[in-house]
């Protein structure tokens, strides 16, 4: 089972980041790719909707994930991702996207990194895992674990560009204990111009994150990055992006977008390396 094109265009619109992931994908595997990825469409938009319909919405996912092991799957994802089930798969991995959705709908905040990494790792962390277990027929324990961190990794990523928006609708993805040392309040954080000791701040943890990305994949094996493809594409897109961020902190002050030439190039060079 494929999906549609319409629904194809939604999970992974054409030149998007995810796209590329998707295109760089072994032929037989896209289906599973563009499936988990189109989940991930469905669960981001349930978290933004008004919060009694989010409810609604989550509890049907809820069910919904239920089904695919019994094989009574209703959403054109969950119908791929059920026709691909295999002896890989955690189940309780599904559940876990739940419970980040259900964080994101009741604007969670977390009081140290720990709990940030927890739900960065539940979320795209967990999607990642879930590919890996699709794409490799027996994944390795390192394999699945750095699936997880390279999706912990780009949700970092996607939290520190959207910083701003996420502020205004309530959301905030960053550790209070660090943000109480630097004396910073959350209306501070709406307001136009952030204080110096912030952003020098945001661009310290900038340059963590991207030290730590680079960590991860320098502990691959030439096999295990093969294998992780796509996904280290991906999180070559986001690497970039996060550059981009570190180095000039006016981009906080608008959703950064790579340009359509840096997107590709990177991707190219991203899997030629890997």
């Amino acid at each position: 089972m494929t999906l549609d094109a319409s629904l194809l265009a939604r999970a992974i619109p054409e030149g998007s980041m995810r796209y590329f992931a998707w295109l760089y994908s072994p032929k037989e595997k896209r289906d599973i790719i563009a499936a988990l990825f189109l989940l991930e469409s469905e669960l981001r938009d349930t978290a933004n909707a008004p919060h009694d319909v989010a409810h609604i919405r989550l509890q049907w996912w809820r069910d919904e994930i239920g089904h695919i092991t019994k094989g009574n799957a209703q959403h054109p994802a969950t119908r791929v991702l059920q026709a691909r089930h295999n002896g890989n798969i955690d189940n309780s991995l599904f559940d876990s996207l739940i419970l980040t959705t259900a964080q994101d709908i009741a604007h969670s905040t977390y009081e140290t990194d720990i709990e940030l990494n927890q739900y960065l790792k539940g979320g795209m962390g967990t999607l990642l895992k879930l590919a890996a277990a699709y794409l490799n027929d027996a994944p390795t324990p390192t394999i699945l674990a750095t699936a997880e961190g390279i999706g912990a990794f780009i949700r970092q990523v996607e939290t520190l560009r959207d910083l701003r928006t996420d502020v205004h609708h309530g959301r905030l993805y960053l550790p209070l204990h660090e943000l109480d040392q630097l004396n910073i309040e959350y209306e501070a954080l709406a307001a136009k111009e952030w204080s110096s000791a912030f952003v020098e701040w945001l661009k310290a943890r900038c340059h963590q994150s991207l030290q730590q990305y680079t960590q991860l994949k320098d502990s691959l094996v030439k096999e295990e990055a093969l294998t992780l493809r796509p996904l280290l594409i991906l999180g070559a897109l986001h690497e970039k992006l996060l550059s981009r961020l570190r180095t000039d902190p006016d981009n906080f002050n608008q959703r950064l977008e790579l340009s359509a030439f840096d997107k590709l190039w990177t991707a190219w060079r991203a899997a030629r390396q890997h």
